[in-house]
């Protein structure tokens, strides 16, 4: 749609709000008179308290913000910009998204800022590495589930040389562009220090995971008995404020008996769950989480200093070490965290299994967090406690397929310099995968660059180079495919939120039929 006529700024919203209600998520153009066309999305449209239209739009194909309203409004020299079109009754005022500009639509449309949502029973996070993605989530997700947008590893950011803020800017904008208004949260995992709660909560994040620095803690369980003992003398027992012969002893010899109402009949007891811990499970548990305790005490205390809170959902998680936690690993962890005042929301095992479920509900009724396992989504439902899940990152891996399309000159220089870049790649990630197995793009046609991506290998070939190839830079110093992938991916940004619409609504749709029902109240268990 195109507007090429319209007497006054209110005429100009009044087609803009038809266009909204037809289908307010593609993009109209306004045409102005010797300025050119903008872009914009009619879903966007909102009135600001002390005057001025804002919306969100795209102008000579960079994201910018505009502000219709009257040239001396006060609220038009709080957004650096600059005046673009002069109308009788308005001007348009036009703003780069900058940080400051991007951190001024936070505070002013407080829709646009994260919260801590998550009362319900099942809460659903995504990753989205390049950026670009919350918009399709949204479409895709909106009404079916509390939504955790940019599950952010804050590794991952500082090896493509991303800030935290910059995440949550691209989530502001998509919030903003598409009108969502029912509030999500913003993630950031792999948090394994102080510095890096500090960070997240100075960008805005307000949903926090935290997990052990060392991802090879788990070795223990391989160890010996003897080896074990020898390894006690390495647990710092001053800092916490333990002893090694009081912390086993209070495990050793104890039947952990823990039962649950059956879901399908609340007035009986499912069949319990029987821990009895053997002394050599005792010995590795001690071993594997006393160093992560400590930092988790630690990282809580910025928490308790800095927020709130009651502000941010906090997570202990293990994910990242790719094991699934024992029932008794989680008791242990669980029980050792509560006996130091320490009370995560959230508790992220590895899979989520109902024999977690039952540990959860014996310590106080914290929800778990975890991937979707897409073959079993049916049994997860039964599990009587609250749910977060984490559906897998598929941002660039979509903008590739895109790419071998639309743009096949980019889509061989970027998967040329990951072939180029694969064996650091490779080592790094402890990845059995040979390059062999990744044909250079010369041996296909531009139409013929879509078999690429149809490779069982693709997938975690681009994913293991996607750090190297973001960040390399050309002679001037420039990152000149990660500015040419996104110059690409904003140009082209239906047809890439397309593509992901088709296969986020797929998972929408699986996700309301099994999970979207289900609400638990949320337990306070911080008191006790």
């Amino acid at each position: 749609m195109t507007i090429t006529d319209f007497k006054s700024r209110r005429d100009l919203v009044l087609q803009l709000e038809k266009a909204r209600k037809a289908d307010g998520h593609d993009p109209v153009n306004i045409k102005l008179p010797e300025r050119g066309v903008l872009e914009v999305y009619p879903a966007s449209a909102r009135y600001f308290s002390r005057g001025g239209v804002f919306l969100a739009g795209n102008y000579n194909q960079r994201n910018a913000l505009f502000i219709l309203g009257e040239a001396s409004l006060k609220v038009m020299e709080r957004y650096h910009g600059q005046v673009i079109y002069e109308h009788s009754d308005f001007v348009v005022k036009k703003c780069r998204l900058t940080r400051s500009v991007v951190r001024q639509l936070r505070s002013d449309f407080p829709f646009c800022a994260p919260t801590a949502p998550g009362n319900g029973g099942i809460s659903v996070a995504f990753g989205d590495v390049i950026g670009l993605a919350a918009k399709a989530q949204i479409l895709a997700f909106t009404g079916k589930s509390d939504l955790t947008f940019s599950r952010q590893c804050i590794h991952q950011l500082t090896r493509m040389e991303f800030q935290p803020e910059d995440a949550l800017d691209s989530i502001t904008w998509a919030v903003f562009q598409t009108g969502y208004e029912n509030g999500y949260a913003a993630e950031a995992c792999q948090l394994t220090n102080p510095g890096n709660v500090e960070e997240v909560l100075d960008a805005g994040y307000t949903r926090l995971s935290l997990e052990p620095e060392d991802p090879c803690l788990f070795e223990y369980r391989d160890a010996s008995k003897r080896e074990l003992l020898e390894q006690m003398f390495e647990v710092d027992w001053i800092a916490l404020r333990d002893k090694f012969e009081l912390m086993f002893n209070r495990y050793i010899g104890r039947r952990l008996e823990m039962g649950v109402a059956d879901p399908a009949e609340p007035d009986e007891q499912a069949e319990p769950l029987i821990i009895i811990p053997s002394e050599k499970e005792v010995l590795a548990a001690i071993r594997i989480f006393s160093d992560s305790i400590l930092q988790m005490v630690e990282m809580e205390q910025v928490l308790t200093r800095r927020v709130n809170r009651e502000d941010v959902i906090l997570e202990a998680s293990f994910s990242r070490s790719d094991v699934i936690l024992t029932p008794f690993e989680h008791y242990f962890v669980m029980n050792e965290l509560l006996r130091r005042d320490i009370h995560p929301d959230y508790f992220a095992p590895g899979k989520i299994t109902p024999e977690h479920a039952r540990v959860a509900h014996y310590l106080g009724g914290y929800g778990l967090s975890g991937p979707v396992d897409f073959d079993e989504e049916d049994s997860d439902n039964d599990m009587n406690v609250r749910q977060h899940r984490i559906y897998p990152d598929i941002s660039y891996v979509t903008a590739m397929k895109c790419l071998a399309v639309d743009k096949p000159e980019l889509f061989r220089q970027i998967w040329e310099k990951s072939r180029y870049r694969f064996e650091d790649a490779r080592v790094e990630n402890g990845s059995k995968l040979k390059i062999q197995k990744i044909p250079s793009t010369e041996q296909y046609s531009d139409d013929a660059l879509q078999q690429l991506m149809e490779s069982d290998y693709a997938e975690e070939f681009l994913t293991m180079t996607m750090g190297a190839v973001m960040t390399d830079r050309d002679r001037h110093g420039n990152r000149h495919l990660r500015q040419q992938l996104y110059d690409y991916l904003i140009g082209h940004e239906p047809a890439y939120t397309g593509a992901l619409m088709k296969i986020y609504s797929a998972w929408a749709r699986t996700w309301e039929e099994n999970f979207s029902k289900k609400r638990i109240k949320k337990p306070d268990h911080r008191s006790g």
